[in-house]
């Protein structure tokens, strides 16, 4: 059982889960999600419009084998929109056509494999995740979200490992409805491209704010290795990366990159990462 409650000038959220990781002998899990979600991109000047969603999910976790994983998941959500009479026209329209409060009954499924000797020091192996979001037939949003991710880590020689990540998203509409854009991609920031304002890789709308893509690649290469002077200590890692990444509408968009040095700590209260980054090829918007 664990609760969650994050609030930030961007987001805020709560949320209530609940997992029996042996519902069944063979031990398929299942579990609930409640959650309800605020996102207000305008407080960082990322984009003029809010949303305020409430949504539920029962999920099930099927092993297939001893690294191999199937997650299935179905459930709801509804999402209060506002905009704003400066915000994008394209905002607006979409409001218009569907309205300022959707519903969206949601399919989730997802493979995962995951083959590292380790989750917190991490020195060898790989994982892999696939997940793909759909909002079934009767609700009024009708997209889908896909993704890809993989891991690999490669021991280059004692004390000294390469992280190698690379992750594609892909998302879009059917029934003629679009992608709503407040589902798009993002990148840029600590969980991606570092070095770069949160969100803002990609295109901009009229009001010059990041407005996201159905289409979004990240790679990021990384050495790790042990702080100085405390070689024995699991809790402490330096790394030296290299990140890249897109977003756009299609695969044709400029990748920006960054490098830089960062420190993870497993604390007592969660794992911990800071980065100090410096973009390589950024531009003036």
């Amino acid at each position: 059982l664990s609760t969650q409650i994050n609030s930030s000038k961007v987001n805020t959220v709560y949320a209530l889960s609940y997992t029996n990781p042996y519902y069944t002998v063979d031990g398929v899990s299942r579990g609930f999600d409640l959650y309800k979600r605020n996102v207000d991109p305008t407080s960082l000047s990322i984009g003029q419009y809010r949303t305020s969603t409430l949504g539920g999910l029962m999920r099930f976790g099927v092993p297939v084998t001893e690294l191999d994983t199937i997650h299935l998941g179905v459930g709801a959500e509804a999402t209060a929109l506002t905009v704003y009479s400066d915000s994008p026209q394209r905002f607006i329209d979409f409001a218009n056509t569907f309205g300022t409060n959707t519903t969206a009954l949601l399919g989730n499924l997802g493979w995962a494999r995951d083959g590292r000797d380790s989750l917190i020091y991490t020195t060898r192996g790989r994982v892999q995740r696939v997940s793909i979001e759909t909002a079934l037939p009767g609700g009024s949003l009708k997209y889908y979200k896909g993704s890809y991710q993989h891991q690999w880590f490669y021991p280059v020689v004692r004390d000294l490992t390469l992280m190698l990540n690379g992750e594609i998203g892909i998302g879009g509409g059917y029934g003629d409805k679009p992608l709503p854009f407040f589902k798009n991609f993002y990148a840029g920031g600590v969980s991606s491209v570092r070095g770069y304002q949160t969100s803002s890789l990609g295109p901009k709308d009229t009001n010059g704010d990041p407005r996201g893509g159905t289409r979004r690649v990240v790679g990021n290469a990384e050495l790790l290795f042990p702080f100085p002077g405390l070689t024995n200590d699991r809790s402490l890692r330096l790394s030296a990366f290299l990140d890249t990444g897109m977003v756009d509408d299609s695969f044709h968009g400029s990748f920006r990159q960054s490098t830089g040095m960062a420190l993870s700590w497993i604390s007592p209260v969660g794992p911990l990462k800071v980065s100090i980054a410096k973009p390589l090829n950024s531009q003036p918007d």
